[in-house]
C-alpha cells in the first residue's frame, strides 16, 4: 500500500477559557463550515506537541494540553480517503486570537458548547466537543 492509499491521523484541540471552546470558521469550500484548532500529526512529534503547534498555527494562541478525551475514525468521500482523528483537550494559556489566512481558519471565537454544537461543524469536530462534554480525559 503507497502512502497515498493509507489512512491519515489528525490532531483536533478544544480549546477551554472561561467555560468557552475556541472554534474558528473555514471558508476554503463555499459554505462556512466551523470547527476547533487541529492538523495532521507530523512524524516526530508527540500527540501534545501535535496539539500545541496547531492550536498556535491556525489561532495564534498558547495552551497547555490536559489529556486525550477522543479517538475518531471516518471516511471523507470528498478527499477518498480514511482519517483517525485524536481529540485532544486543552487549557487556554496566553495570546491573542488572530486569523490565519494561510491556515484558512478566520473569525475565531469563544463559544459554549452548546452554542457551538449549534454551528454547521465539521463532524469530527462535533464528535470530539461532544464527547469532551462527557468529562472523561486520559492523561
Amino acid at each position: 500500500m503507497n502512502e497515498q492509499n493509507r489512512p491519515s491521523v489528525g490532531v483536533a484541540t478544544v480549546v477551554i477559557k472561561d467555560n468557552k471552546i475556541l472554534i474558528g470558521k473555514d471558508t476554503r469550500k463555499g459554505d462556512a463550515v466551523f470547527g476547533v484548532p487541529g492538523g495532521h500529526w507530523e512524524n516526530g512529534e508527540t500527540l501534545k506537541e501535535c496539539a500545541i503547534r496547531e492550536v498556535k498555527e491556525e489561532s495564534g494562541i498558547d495552551c497547555i494540553i490536559i489529556g486525550i478525551v477522543s479517538v475518531y475514525d471516518f471516511y471523507r468521500e470528498d478527499k477518498d480517503k480514511s482519517y483517525v482523528t485524536i481529540g485532544m483537550k486543552a487549557d487556554f494559556s496566553s495570546g491573542e486570537v488572530r486569523d490565519s489566512h494561510e491556515e484558512g481558519r478566520l473569525d475565531w471565537g469563544w463559544y459554549s458548547p452548546e452554542e457551538a454544537l449549534k454551528l454547521n461543524l465539521f463532524p469530527a469536530d462535533k464528535i470530539l466537543i461532544e464527547r469532551f462534554l462527557s468529562k472523561v480525559v486520559f492523561e
